[in-house]
């Protein structure tokens, strides 16, 4: 878990609330229904957006799925996706994209389970040491 820089949950609020009012967005918020006060337990964000510049092929890239520790396995994530998805078919978007940490193990069998799979890899390299490795050579 990463600790928050000051600020940080007053950007994230901003951003969402901007969300809301993009018609290509989707924000989804799932609550406990057994609950006294109907208490937040996930939340994603999707966003329409073409993922190459060589193609025309929309994508919903899903972002931010967040299921409280004490509600997963209950099927909130399997939710909030069904949602992003009915979001995506009714914009015609054919694919449902979202980048996750391959060292997460929960998280890729979660996506797995799901029916993602691997289509694009993304590579990544901190800059200062592909700097020094490319000056070496």
């Amino acid at each position: 878990m990463f600790t928050p820089r000051p600020g940080f949950y007053d950007e994230v609020g901003a951003k969402y609330r901007e969300a809301m009012n993009n018609p290509d967005a989707v924000v989804l918020v799932a609550e406990d229904d057994e609950g006294p006060d109907g208490e937040v337990v996930g939340m994603a964000y999707g966003e329409a957006r073409v993922p190459s510049r060589f193609s025309d092929e929309r994508a919903l890239e899903l972002s931010g799925v967040v299921v409280r520790a004490g509600f997963r396995g209950r099927g909130v994530g399997r939710e909030l996706v069904a949602e992003a998805a009915r979001f995506a078919s009714e914009r015609e978007i054919d694919w449902v994209e979202l980048k996750t940490f391959a060292p997460n193990r929960g998280a890729m069998e979660f996506w797995e389970e799901l029916g993602f799979e691997a289509r694009v890899i993304q590579l990544t390299a901190p800059t200062r040491a592909l700097l020094d490795s490319l000056v070496e050579r």
